[in-house]
């Protein structure tokens, strides 16, 4: 078992969680989740040998997925939520590894270092020309910021902040700038409204719905940053426009450093040089209990992982992993493959990414990931999903989850995605926010995957 690198870290994610946190924060736990008896490991929950698709595809549990998703609901009632760097991320962590050592593998954690943010006070207000208090969210490692009866500033035209010259040169010192989501990443818009000499920076919506996102990784040149509706942030600009606007933000944020976890794990079976991995991130957001983005996915993995260890044969050693930090930049799945050796990189033939893969029915459909890197291993996904009956279509990249840094090392990629969630980044992503049948579905599908390239290396390449 290698899990060295947990143990020498316990004493060190212990003192990071006793921390300052929100008074709206739970208490951290320093007992592992895993532990407690909602979400103790079940050592029955392996079937036989499954030494075929067929045999795999038919070895999935549905009581078993619903008993993971259980624990991880569970796990975010008590500890509050299971983002990066929390309690409830090392309980989230601590029931998964008992779960694959339950199955038979030797576990191994592989620790990096996030800057982990928390808001301890947050308030955003209007108090020209109008006064009242205006519903935002914070942005994932946003500075902190303290603004009083500040000008808003807004570019001209329907410029997004993307670019120094959508500012005009104007010098926005004692000001927050106001922009359009959409053209650059959260980040640099924030960037440029400081470099422009704003104090903080409102970013509307450019669709329905709040607006969540991250500024990626922490920078100094970044200011406090805060999304909006399109509807207020329209209405802010029109102000703007029509005699002006002022605003008072008062933005406290908690930054500090601390260590955070991958799982890997893989079979006994199969060649070192023909490696097929299946991912799926662990972290939560802190706004809420992260059942579907991505206990779901987690619980997907969780069960493959089960039932493809009792395979006693195999060509393709499987390999699955649980990242860290997913939420705050895909940072957990970045260090893996940064990690890699070309030999190392080289041998990975497919990476299956899970990313909410339980959608409700009114949600709507599965999507598919599919692209000229998905090399074909999106029709094995769809070909069982097709026989049992689960509508899905075919979805094209956007780089926001955990396959986008095995694309850009060159290693083919597939998975399942949902293509809308209502509850995305909310309170009501709970237990109640997934469906069973669809998560069986999905996981019946990476079976097909999986017990496809495990028992035939090259299986792609035939077909």
């Amino acid at each position: 078992m290698r899990r060295t690198p947990a143990l020498l870290a316990a004493a060190a994610l212990a003192a990071t969680l006793s921390a300052p946190v929100s008074v709206a924060a739970p208490a951290p736990s320093a007992a592992p989740a895993a532990q407690s008896a909602s979400s103790a490991p079940h050592s029955d929950r392996a079937g036989g040998n499954p030494n075929s698709p067929e045999k795999l595809v038919r070895s999935i549990s549905s009581q078993n997925l619903r008993e993971d998703i259980e624990a991880f609901a569970a796990i975010a009632d008590e500890h509050g939520n299971r983002a990066a760097g929390t309690s409830g991320y090392k309980a989230s962590l601590d029931y998964a590894v008992d779960e694959l050592e339950e199955a038979g593998y030797d576990v191994e954690l592989q620790e990096f270092e996030i800057t982990y943010t928390e808001t301890l006070r947050d308030e955003l207000t209007q108090t020209d020309p109008q006064q009242r208090e205006l519903a935002h969210t914070v942005f994932t490692n946003s500075p902190s910021a303290h603004v009083e009866d500040a000008a808003l500033a807004a570019p001209s035209g329907d410029a997004t902040g993307c670019a120094e010259a959508d500012w005009g040169g104007a010098d926005l010192t004692g000001r927050v700038a106001l922009v359009a989501r959409g053209d650059c990443a959260f980040g640099e818009k924030s960037a440029i409204a400081g470099a422009a000499g704003a104090e903080a920076v409102v970013i509307y919506n450019n669709e329905a719905g709040e607006l969540n996102g991250t500024l990626g990784e922490a920078s100094d040149t970044h200011v406090g940053s805060v999304g909006v509706t399109a509807e207020l942030g329209e209405d802010l600009l029109a102000q703007v426009r029509d005699g002006g606007a002022n605003v008072t933000l008062d933005l406290e944020q908690l930054v500090e450093q601390r260590p955070t976890w991958n799982v890997l794990a893989e079979t006994r079976t199969g060649s070192d040089e023909d490696v097929v991995m299946v991912g799926a991130h662990l972290d939560g957001v802190p706004e809420g209990p992260g059942i579907h983005d991505n206990a779901s996915g987690v619980a997907a993995t969780l069960e493959v992982a089960r039932q493809a260890a009792k395979a006693n044969k195999g060509e393709s050693k499987v390999r699955f992993a649980l990242w860290g930090a997913e939420e705050i930049g895909l940072l957990g799945s970045e260090h893996y493959v940064s990690q890699l050796g070309d030999a190392e990189r080289e041998a990975i033939t497919l990476y299956t990414n899970l990313d909410m893969v339980a959608p409700l029915d009114h949600q709507n459909t599965l999507g598919v990931l599919t692209a000229d890197w998905s090399i074909g291993a999106e029709e094995l996904l769809g070909e069982q999903l097709d026989r049992d009956g689960h509508a899905h279509q075919p979805e094209g990249s956007n780089g926001r989850s955990d396959y986008a840094p095995f694309v850009d090392a060159g290693v083919p990629s597939t998975g399942l995605l949902s293509i809308h969630d209502d509850n995305y980044h909310t309170p009501e992503d709970d237990i109640d926010n997934v469906s069973i049948t669809t998560l069986t579905h999905s996981a019946r599908a990476v079976a097909h995957l999986i017990g496809t390239l495990q028992q035939d290396a090259d299986a792609l390449e035939q077909g």
